[in-house]
């Protein structure tokens, strides 16, 4: 039979809990951090040396300077790209994202970059841009290629998706707010207004009591100029809210998108099986 662990008789454990609160609060007052509620599974030891890197952290930002990422990781100097044979380039870009790694950089690609850019992005590009001199144990700065070279297409799927998750989870205000606010359009692709749309999507949940199942496969992703269309292979099932009874869809979804003022793509127009937005 396993054992189980009675903190109440624990007085070291309460007074660390203890202690932790009284520091919670001290950040709280003096950088402005906010705290949720405390998870009692957490052991107070663990607990209190992450207060302790939060406070160091908030020290050290409340003074850090900018620096280039080549001084963060010590002025280090790598061999021109144009000096590497290209055999060997593969070998080259592993060795400087391990001496980057050393120093608590991390860099990711999510699409597939080739060795020559990825080496060009990391040992020039990279180097230059600025971070914050902050130094603490077990802390990492990390990188993302793609947050330097936006990726339109890539973009408009995750976006895309988005926007399915948001809808079939009854996210109201996200799916509503995932469409263009200049320009929305119903399945037909007629120009509508943003209000329309919401009643639009407020009448298809009113249709359902819930919505059991929802998968949507990408096939393919167009891009033409600002805009992009995006189709997935859509499969999601709910119940009727009169009948109750269990409807199954299976079929292809069009998104079409267009670029975001902010940033990413917005949704122009919703063709999505079974669903008439």
């Amino acid at each position: 039979m396993e054992d189980t662990f009675d903190e109440t008789n624990d007085s070291p454990r309460r007074i660390q809990r203890a202690l932790n609160e009284a520091k919670k609060k001290e950040l709280e007052e003096k950088f402005g951090a906010k705290f949720g509620e405390t998870n009692n599974d957490l052991p107070p030891e663990i607990e209190s040396q992450w207060l302790n890197n939060v406070q160091e952290f908030e020290m050290q930002f409340e003074n850090a300077k900018r620096i280039s990422v080549r001084e963060y990781v010590g002025n280090p100097s790598f061999t021109p790209l144009n000096e590497i044979p290209e055999e060997h380039l593969c070998g080259e870009l592993d060795d400087v994202l391990k001496y980057l790694s050393d120093h608590n950089i991390n860099v990711d690609f999510i699409c597939e970059v080739p060795d020559k850019e990825a080496y060009r992005f990391v040992t020039e590009e990279l180097m230059n841009h600025e971070t914050d001199d902050i130094h603490i144990e077990g802390m990492t700065t990390n990188f993302i290629y793609e947050e330097f070279h936006p990726n339109d297409e890539l973009d408009a799927k995750n976006f895309a998706e988005q926007f399915l998750w948001h809808l079939f989870d009854r996210h109201l205000e996200y799916a509503v707010g995932d469409f263009a606010k200049d320009e929305v359009c119903d399945h037909r692709g007629e120009r509508i207004t943003m209000e329309q749309m919401r009643t639009r999507i407020e009448h298809f949940y009113s249709r359902f009591a819930t919505f059991s199942f929802s998968k949507h496969e990408v096939i393919d992703c167009t891009i033409s100029g600002n805009y992009a269309v995006v189709r997935f292979n859509s499969n999601w099932s709910g119940l009727h809210a009169e009948t109750m009874e269990q409807k199954i869809h299976r079929g292809e979804s069009t998104l079409k998108m267009k670029k975001s003022p902010y940033g990413g793509f917005d949704v122009v127009q919703a063709n999505v099986f079974g669903v008439e937005l």
